[in-house]
């Protein structure tokens, strides 16, 4: 075992970031490293190869950067081969995020330095998720909904600004005050138009409580996939022949177990409907969870969102949110090193190099885009802000609530001769 017997100070322009480190950073995690470094000093040394390229550490390299930091100490770690540099890029960042939390002594440290007066900014929790952490007293379901304000209804307005029929302009785009299950209210937002992409999230099947004034009554989950079948008609009929149409919902948990109307619904789209299941994508949420404990299933970290077409030909631009990679391969289903069964995992020559006598394990692999999974990791609830999805439960209108959203979209599936609306 090799073991560090000095640290040494480098100038931060003789250090080179890794070219194929994969973890990113965004400007709000640089800004908590920097603020970390500034109230307990440099604690964690960046650490380097021979030639100065970074190995762990990039962060904090960026931290230094903001804040103005000539040198910083390093350690180098001249030992490793290209390839165990290579995995420790990956290892340094992956074995830390596979730790947990013990809850409950958690939130008694974060209460304790609250109470000392320590400003939490420093410790890496927003502000959203040390509420929730603190509100979750043992588990008490009671201050898990409070803490996610569930039980929180503002008071409708005696004349609201916004009336049934209204359409807001908000730049190119455009929001109609209606229902969506209504058709007449669709068709007059869009006008003769075509959606590339359709998002909805609809509301849950009697999860909660709406203002009764809203006209909105919670639907029960054996009538949800008869009450969102006008919903669908009404994507059907503005969604362009080659768009994409999105579901998120996630159906709640009671009695020990989770109810199956979101099965039922997807199911129907399939069955029913004509729609084809493209695919199920897992949007990640949380980092660890949504802070809780129940009797028998684990804490929940993502929800489904569900991709649906209606012909084989879609908008599909997947170079547009790729990224340049070394490691592309073509596939073959005759790598030896695969323990998979479909010789797409494992490693080992690839392409027209697997299963050859003498190639070489990077034999078959070549430079190009190498595209994203179906796992969508956007934060809802923690560092990022508030929840994305907050919903209303007083609509200040006679209209009944229905959550519905159609965009064209500039992404990989979107057609660029049209126009955003």
């Amino acid at each position: 075992m090799n073991l560090p017997t000095q640290i040494e100070l480098r100038s931060i322009r003789a250090l080179l970031p890794h070219a194929r480190n994969s973890r990113t950073h965004s400007d709000a995690q640089v800004a908590q490293v920097a603020a970390s470094i500034r109230e307990f000093g440099w604690t964690n040394p960046i650490l380097v190869d021979g030639e100065g390229v970074i190995i762990a550490g990039h962060a904090r390299l960026l931290a230094a950067r903001k804040l103005g930091m000539e040198e910083v100490p390093v350690i180098v770690l001249a030992h490793l081969t290209p390839v165990q540099k290579r995995a420790l890029v990956i290892a340094d960042n992956k074995l830390a995020l596979n730790a947990g939390w013990d809850e409950e002594t958690l939130r008694l440290e974060i209460e304790s330095l609250q109470e000392d007066g320590f400003d939490l900014d420093v410790v890496g929790f927003s502000e959203e998720e040390i509420r929730i952490l603190l509100a979750n007293n043992a588990g008490d379901p009671e201050a898990d909904a409070e803490a996610l304000g569930e039980d929180e209804t503002s008071e409708a307005p005696v004349n609201p600004v916004s009336r049934t029929g209204d359409i807001w302009a908000i730049g190119a785009h455009r929001i109609i005050c209606g229902d969506c299950r209504d058709y007449g209210t669709v068709a007059r937002l869009f006008g003769g138009a075509r959606a590339n992409v359709v998002i909805t999230s609809p509301p849950y099947a009697t999860q909660r409580e709406y203002d009764p004034a809203s006209g909105f009554k919670p639907v029960p989950p054996e009538e949800y996939v008869d009450w969102f079948r006008e919903v669908v008609a009404n994507i059907a009929a503005i969604l362009a022949a080659d768009g994409s149409y999105f579901l998120n919902i996630k159906e709640h948990a009671g009695d020990g177990e989770r109810s199956l109307y979101v099965k039922d619904l997807v199911i129907a789209h399939r069955r029913q409907w004509g729609w084809r299941f493209v695919d199920e994508f897992c949007w990640r949420k949380t980092d660890n969870g949504v802070p809780g404990g129940w009797g028998n299933r684990f804490k929940n970290a993502w929800e489904p969102v569900f991709h649906f077409c209606r012909q084989p030909e879609i908008k599909f631009r997947p170079q547009a949110v790729g990224h340049v990679s070394e490691d592309c391969f073509d596939y073959s289903p005759n790598n030896p090193k695969s323990t998979s069964g479909s010789g797409l995992l494992g490693t080992g020559a690839r392409g027209s190099a697997a299963g050859q006598r003498e190639a070489a394990d990077e034999d078959g692999r070549f430079t190009g885009i190498a595209r994203p999974s179906n796992v969508v990791e956007v934060k809802s609830e923690s560092s990022q802000g508030s929840h994305t999805g907050s919903a209303a439960r007083t609509i200040p209108t006679e209209t009944p609530r229905g959550e519905f959203f159609c965009c064209w979209s500039r992404t990989w599936w979107d057609d660029p001769r049209r126009t955003n609306a």
